[in-house]
């Protein structure tokens, strides 16, 4: 009975909806989205969903 009726749904990309399925996603080590590679930030030999996490990543935070 294990497989019958189950559904996987694929991981897509949290700006363009692009499935895992068609293109490489990258996952932001600040927030967890996940982000294709034209969506995605390039920065510091990471990718980052977006600008605003990679200078979080880079700068920290301004609370302390």
């Amino acid at each position: 009975m294990w497989g019958r009726g189950v559904y996987c749904a694929a991981v897509e990309c949290f700006t363009c909806h692009v499935s895992e399925l068609d293109k490489l996603l990258q996952k932001c080590p600040i927030c967890f989205r996940w982000a294709c590679e034209n969506c995605s930030t390039h920065a510091f030999g990471r990718h980052f969903c977006s600008k605003k996490c990679s200078d979080e990543f880079f700068y920290g935070d301004d609370d302390e």
